[in-house]
């Protein structure tokens, strides 16, 4: 039901959007508080924002689960010399001299000549060699070109990898609980402007009936000055009442305009659409135990699943901190097209295993691994904070609600008061037993006290919402409604 309903809203807003380009006038929709939600939920700027940070790490996510997979590379290029590069023989020449004259001496040894002519052949070729000028070895070649496949694969990297699986998983869990939290405040600040509508829908309608009234007054008081009843500058106060009437009738029909823009950027829905909210407000009952509101706040406040998070990924970071001390270990290979081209043939493919140990890096792995222990302590000392805070916000909430219902219920029997002492005074006045001043000052009053029994009843709504936001489920106040 919850999701047809959501389906509906959003069909019912796209409707009205295409519908504004065609029709002529301005396209009204009848809202309830549950519909009023769920387009929020899905139209929310907002919310959609924050959707878009939940898909960003669960893409991020995915990454991190590639690192166990290995890397294929393919790069290749062109390298032009400018001119033929040459082998410097003047720094190998000794080491080729040397070499050829320990090949003399061996192939002596091989014809069994006797050492000293081993020798002799050996000082010979040495010396021979000395005579020959160290001319470079020029490689007729220019123009090299590359191309390499290379592939890596991580064998063990000192938890490394695992380490930032786990943390990737953990902010995308951390976003999915931001999120809630951000459409819990959403739903919340939606059924306070939408309880802001009906409850300015009906100051309005009182608003009217006293202006009714009081026009209604002003002319029975300019008979009775006719009749000669009252004196004529009784008028004059009807007249300031009736004036003071309509002003108020027209601020709080501005106000119904502005609380009106307030729920239509709540919900996501265009300012051109006229909105009709088919709630009211009527007392309805909330079954609420401080206890189980605290024992939910536990377990369904969104702000606790965050710090849990946050001591994942704490945790994961210690893990890549202490990584960095251990071996990094990795199978690689290459193959390689071209290598014919080059002076020193390589073979084409080339596989091998390589570890390498940071033996030294100026304390500064030390130090980055101490600072983890702080920030560890810092995360437990905001889950605490966090449960003090929301056990306050609970308890508090709890009182306003049971503040504001106490204080509903007891206007009841104010508003029958000032609905009677109104009407004694208009009989009265009718009667001439009684003064214009009199029957202004008793509607005046039965006004006061309705608009402040209407007030009453939104701030127990208020407060049911703001409590039910506390513990992590602010939709129950709809559901309340609904049942």
């Amino acid at each position: 039901m919850r999701i047809f309903r959501t389906y509906l809203i959003a069909l019912s807003a796209v409707l009205f959007f295409c519908g504004s380009q065609l029709l002529v006038g301005q396209q009204t929709i009848n809202l309830s508080l549950a519909a009023a939600v769920d387009s929020a939920l899905m139209n929310n700027i907002k919310i959609q924002q924050y959707k878009q940070v939940v898909s960003q790490k669960q893409y991020l996510t995915k990454a991190a689960i590639g690192n166990f997979f290995p890397s294929i590379d393919v790069m290749g290029g062109y390298t032009y010399f400018s001119k033929n590069p040459e082998i410097n023989m003047s720094q190998v020449k000794g080491s080729i001299d040397e070499l050829f004259g320990n090949y003399g001496a061996l192939i002596a040894q091989q014809l069994e000549l006797p050492p000293e002519t081993q020798q002799i052949i050996y000082d010979e070729i040495m010396v021979g060699m000395g005579k020959l000028p160290a001319y470079n070895v020029v490689v007729d070649q220019q123009q090299y070109p590359s191309l390499n496949f290379t592939a890596l694969q991580p064998i063990f990297l000192g938890g490394k990898i695992i380490a930032g699986k786990r943390f990737a998983e953990a902010e995308l869990d951390y976003a999915s609980a931001d999120l809630r939290q951000i459409s819990n405040e959403i739903i919340k600040e939606t059924i306070t402007r939408y309880f802001g509508v009906v409850l300015l829908n009906e100051v309005i309608e009182t608003r009217k009936q006293v202006l009714v009234g009081m026009l209604k007054h002003e002319k029975q008081a300019k008979k009775a000055i006719q009749v000669g009843v009252i004196p004529a500058h009784e008028l004059l106060r009807a007249q300031v009442a009736v004036a003071q009437a309509q002003r108020e009738l027209s601020d709080d029909i501005n106000k119904l305009d502005i609380a009106q823009m307030g729920l239509k950027t709540s919900i996501g829905l265009s300012q051109e659409i006229m909105v009709i909210t088919t709630d009211s407000l009527k007392f309805r009952m909330a079954a609420i135990n401080l206890g189980n509101l605290q024992m939910e706040a536990r377990q369904e406040q969104p702000i606790f699943g965050m710090i849990a998070q946050q001591k994942i990924m704490v945790d994961q970071q210690h893990a890549l901190d202490v990584s960095e001390f251990l071996p990094q270990i990795a199978a690689w290979g290459e193959y390689g097209f071209f290598r014919e081209e080059y002076p020193v043939i390589m073979p084409p493919a080339m596989i091998g295993v390589q570890a390498r140990l940071n033996i030294f890096h100026g304390l500064s792995k030390y130090n980055k691994l101490k600072s983890t222990k702080y920030l560890t302590e810092e995360v437990l000392r905001a889950e605490e904070y966090a449960h003090q805070q929301v056990s306050l916000w609970v308890a508090s909430s709890y009182r306003e609600v049971l503040n504001s219902e106490e204080k509903y219920r007891k206007m009841k029997s104010t508003v029958e008061l000032a609905a009677k002492n109104m009407e004694i005074n208009e009989k009265r006045f009718q009667e001439g037993l009684s003064r214009s001043i009199d029957v202004i000052d008793s509607r005046l009053l039965y006004e006061g006290v309705v608009l402040e029994r209407l007030s009453s009843l939104y701030d127990y709504y208020l407060a049911l919402a703001d409590l039910y936001l506390a513990t992590g489920n602010p939709e129950k106040v709809v559901d309340m409604l609904n049942n």
